[in-house]
């Protein structure tokens, strides 16, 4: 379960730094398709494709929320580690947020 949380951290990170806007919030279309990438990533690797959509929507709310496209770069860099700096906190928060949409 560690590796897929993992494989899914940087499938999050890397599927988003194709949707880079000036804008502080993401927008719709690009949101959308991340997610769908996210999803058929994820479903690929064995997640069913209901819980890999349920956690990439939840993700991808949760990191917009949270970083919005200002600290867009700082969200890039961070990795997901509650005892990490604040941007490294921030993403391990909206990780764990969504950890319930994952099999257990």
């Amino acid at each position: 379960m560690r590796s897929l949380f993992v494989i899914t951290t940087s499938i999050v990170l890397v599927l988003l730094s194709a949707n880079v806007s000036a804008t502080d919030s993401w927008p719709r279309g690009a949101k959308l398709a991340y997610i769908d990438r996210c999803a058929e990533s994820m479903s690929s690797q064995g997640l069913p494709m209901k819980n890999a959509k349920a956690y990439c929507t939840c993700t991808t709310n949760g990191m917009e929320a949270e970083f919005g496209m200002k600290e867009y770069d700082q969200m890039m860099r961070a990795e997901a580690n509650p005892n990490g700096g604040e941007y490294d906190r921030h993403l391990y928060n909206v990780l764990m947020a969504c950890k319930n949409h994952l099999p257990r």
